[in-house]
């Protein structure tokens, strides 16, 4: 254990904060049925935060054959342009009319480190 709080974060608890804070891009192909994405308004779940989650990824879909994407999965920009702050409506249509082939940045769902973080704080 660290002696300053931060660093403790830092080099203590690497793999769960890491886990909180994964954000990657990843690259999706359009298909014949679409993304293969379902997505929602984060006010509308228990979270009720602002923000357009993956809701759920269709089986063999484009979004499922990436195999990143994952239910709770926050999209924060699509080929670049910021979807923090966006009404959920205009974000969806934003993904929807952005061509073949979209370019997402995606912010992981807290999963693992969510019990860490309460059973360590």
């Amino acid at each position: 254990m660290a002696a300053g709080g931060s660093s403790e974060t830092e080099t203590g608890n690497v793999e769960a904060e890491e886990d909180r804070e994964d954000v990657f891009t990843v690259e999706i192909r359009r298909g014949p049925h679409g993304l293969g994405l379902a997505l929602v308004d984060g006010t509308k779940t228990p979270l009720r935060i602002s923000g357009i989650y993956v809701k759920s990824v269709v089986p063999n879909s484009p979004a499922a054959r990436c195999e990143k994407l994952r239910t709770g999965d926050r999209i924060l920009a699509v080929n670049g342009v910021s979807l923090v702050g966006m009404d959920y409506n205009v974000g969806r249509e934003l993904i929807r009319s952005s061509g073949d082939t979209l370019r997402l940045l995606v912010a992981k769902m807290d999963t693992k480190s969510s019990s860490e973080t309460s059973a360590t704080n």
